[in-house]
């Protein structure tokens, strides 16, 4: 009883050290290049039945303030069976730095969006290599809030990517995102090698070759990730960045089961992390299994000075957490979401750890793009 007792009380401390962080966290930006000797950069886009999404994604890199002559846009089309392809040729024909590759099958033994990587990186030019998603639009100085990070010793940087969509469901991911933008930003800013977010992320280009390039990096259902390390075990420097110029809008994931599959997807994935990531994992979750569970224990022997400790934990988590949240808003320079929403959120995280937790364990595939995969 004691060590339960004990897993709320660490995760305040865990709260109290992500926030001392986040509020003295200075997202720095260096004047690396000069507006004569701009690097060429390719973008990368993976996209699979993203016909409803595929088009912004377009136009939003089609509006980055940056030499158009210096920007190659490589879709990578998954083998879409809806209008995707049709969609991103139109921009294709009208613009010539755009360029769609279709993605086949092979016996590389890579799926997902590795596999699209892997086809795509031969046909990139640039000096450095900018990944997203189809279905995230970036803002108009995403590439050089990026590359004020990339000096001469960095290999890989991670920008921050929210929700931005309609909907009770698009605003309570979008504060779900902000959160964990903000847990992987003060890993990073501790100087510990977190991950980076897959949708919003740039690579040098010696760097990434330097690992060989996805289709000699062992496969894993979290690509991002898998660079990630990968970059960093060859002796690279790292960033996660946290302000208003790399910040990315995601549209929001449907239906609470897809939204399972992706956190099965993303926690499958994260096998290989470091020790003490899990070490996270296992406070944030026990958290929410604890609380109940210990309620439920003192409410039946009428302990109640003791549930009223429960009581007040709970309440400083969600204090301690809203603070942080209010503080990553701000760093990304978008408008704080109100007390009411916080308080909803609440509900909704303990909803979204406690079934994810029980639908990791269920021996189900993961699925993603109308794809299983058994990780």
């Amino acid at each position: 009883m004691t060590f339960l007792i004990l897993i709320p009380a660490l995760y305040l401390l865990v709260q109290t050290w992500q926030l001392s962080v986040l509020f003295r966290y200075e997202s720095r930006s260096l004047q690396i290049y000069g507006a004569e000797d701009l690097p060429d950069v390719s973008i990368w886009v993976a996209c699979r039945n993203e016909e409803k999404n595929i088009r912004a994604c377009i136009d939003s890199l089609l509006k980055l303030n940056y030499p158009n002559h210096k920007i190659q846009i490589l879709i990578g089309n998954d083998q879409s069976t809806d209008a995707t392809r049709e969609i991103a040729l139109e921009f294709a024909q009208k613009h010539a730095n755009i360029k769609v590759i279709d993605v086949v099958d092979n016996d590389s033994g890579l799926k997902a969006k590795a596999r699209v990587m892997a086809q795509l990186d031969v046909h990139a030019t640039g000096d450095f290599y900018l990944i997203t998603d189809a279905d995230v639009r970036v803002k108009p100085n995403w590439i050089q809030g990026l590359l004020s990070n990339m000096d001469s010793e960095m290999g890989v940087c991670s920008g921050t990517t929210m929700v931005r969509s309609n909907g009770i469901d698009g605003w309570l991911q979008e504060i779900d995102w902000a959160y964990f933008m903000g847990l992987l930003n003060v890993i990073s800013y501790s100087g510990v090698p977190a991950t980076a977010v897959g949708n919003n992320m740039i690579i040098r280009k010696e760097a990434y070759w330097q690992t060989g390039g996805y289709s000699q990096i062992q496969f894993s259902i979290t690509e991002d990730y898998k660079l990630y390390s990968e970059v960093c075990a060859k002796g690279w420097k790292w960033n996660n960045i946290m302000n208003g110029d790399v910040l990315a809008f995601s549209e929001k994931t449907e239906g609470f089961g897809n939204l399972l599959h992706q956190r099965k997807r993303w926690l499958s994935g994260g096998k290989e992390l470091p020790w003490y990531w899990w070490i996270l994992f296992a406070i944030y979750g026990g958290f929410y299994f604890v609380i109940p569970l210990l309620s439920i224990y003192f409410l039946w022997e009428a302990q109640y000075t003791a549930l009223s400790y429960l009581g007040l934990l709970w309440g400083l988590k969600f204090a301690f957490q809203s603070l942080q949240i209010h503080k990553i808003f701000r760093l990304v320079n978008e408008k704080t979401p109100h007390l009411g929403r916080l308080l909803i959120y609440e509900f909704y995280l303990f909803a979204v750890t406690t079934f994810t937790a029980l639908f990791f364990v269920l021996p189900v595939k993961t699925k993603w793009k109308n794809r299983s995969y058994k990780v």
